[in-house]
């Protein structure tokens, strides 16, 4: 039992580092806490489960990517980036903003959408056993991708010109300006990547459990309560948390119930942030 829910809670973790990891790239490069990261990621798998039967798996999940990359970087750009060049980055402002976006969207999947509840079904890979425990390799995924983007992200930042100006933006905006950064592009194509990893996370989680309307929101309020715990716009720090309340999450359930889940993951953050304001491995954003 303790063998499974370890694995059970590495699963549900690297599911769920995707959005967080959408949180921390925002928030750290724009400063702005979104909202609508998995509500719009959510979407965009709708828009996978409806395409899939008709043009198959690998089309359907681009056309679901392409669909949150373009939203991410649409309302960034046309919406968001305007507002912070008049109102600065007003956070109860943005929380509005983009938790109207979020309802908004919640009620396009309503409408648009002819079914409440979906799950994905992602083709077998195989099986793997650890100890007495079978697992299918498919369910992995989403731990190895999450790994993947979080080193190619460190990767870009280190030897291209787009990741070293976001990493410019992020440690000092006004001093990006001043070196000519065009902040409003980089802003919208990092909205673009974190909505895209909504996407991913969501997709992952249909893969594991149904998907319905109210996954958004579930998946953004998590997805923010790990961000601190890990230090918000941290990365690295967003990973390492989403692995531990992975566990916390799984041996919850085993031992408390579901409905406990949720209690034990705001009790934990209220002693993170008594005892570390800034989270386990702190924020990387600075002013």
């Amino acid at each position: 039992m303790v063998l499974q829910g370890i694995i059970t809670g590495i699963i549900i973790g690297g599911v769920l580092s995707l959005p967080v990891m959408g949180v921390a790239l925002i928030y750290g490069v724009t400063g702005i806490l979104n909202y609508s990261i998995a509500t719009i990621g959510t979407f965009g798998v709708f828009v996978t489960w409806m395409l899939w039967s008709s043009v198959g798996m690998l089309p359907s999940i681009l056309a679901g990517l392409l669909t949150s990359f373009i939203l991410g970087f649409g309302i960034q750009h046309f919406l968001l980036n305007p507002l912070v060049n008049r109102k600065g980055n007003d956070l109860t402002l943005f929380f509005i903003i983009t938790f109207g976006i979020a309802t908004v969207f919640s009620g396009l999947t309503k409408i648009i959408f002819p079914r409440p509840t979906i799950s994905i079904d992602l083709q077998k890979i195989g099986t793997l056993f650890i100890g007495n425990v079978a697992l299918d390799v498919s369910k992995l995924i989403a731990i190895l991708i999450a790994l993947f983007v979080l080193f190619s992200m460190r990767v870009l930042e280190k030897t291209t010109k787009t990741g070293k100006s976001w990493v410019a933006t992020s440690q000092n905006l006004k001093m990006a300006k001043l070196v000519g950064i065009n902040v409003g592009f980089v802003f919208s194509l990092v909205s673009g990547i974190g909505y895209t990893l909504g996407f991913i996370g969501a997709l992952f989680w249909g893969v594991l459990y149904n998907l319905t309307v109210i996954t958004g929101w579930d998946l953004c309020f998590l997805g923010y309560i790990i961000a601190i715990v890990g230090g918000i716009g941290n990365i690295w720090g967003g990973m390492v948390s989403a692995l531990i309340m992975g566990i916390v999450i799984s041996f919850a359930g085993y031992w408390l119930g579901g409905m406990w889940q949720s209690v034990v993951l705001y009790a934990i953050l209220l002693i993170i942030l008594i005892l570390a304001p800034k989270g386990i491995l702190g924020s990387e954003r600075s002013v």
